[in-house]
């Protein structure tokens, strides 16, 4: 059995996103598989340039949020968002 440590419940989100650096470099593409009002579940096809820290651009709808990755398995990342 899996314990869950989130501090706020994850909805499935499936929606294309990007990570963006503020113009210090390209910004990298993403898809959102869920998230919550603390953070996000995320997917990368070149995970190793994903900095520790990024800017989550999801859709117009969406404020940018700033997030730090808090844990890394193959092409998906979890992240937190920060206040």
């Amino acid at each position: 059995m899996t314990i869950n440590r989130r501090s706020a419940s994850r909805k499935g989100a499936f929606r294309i996103g990007a990570l963006s650096f503020a113009g210090e470099r390209s910004d990298i593409d993403c898809l959102v598989w869920d998230q919550s009002e603390t953070g996000a579940q995320i997917e990368v096809e070149l995970p190793d340039e994903v900095p520790d820290t990024f800017i989550l651009v999801m859709t117009a709808y969406a404020k940018p949020r700033l997030c730090t990755v808090v844990w890394r398995r193959e092409r998906k990342l979890g992240v937190a968002f920060s206040v």
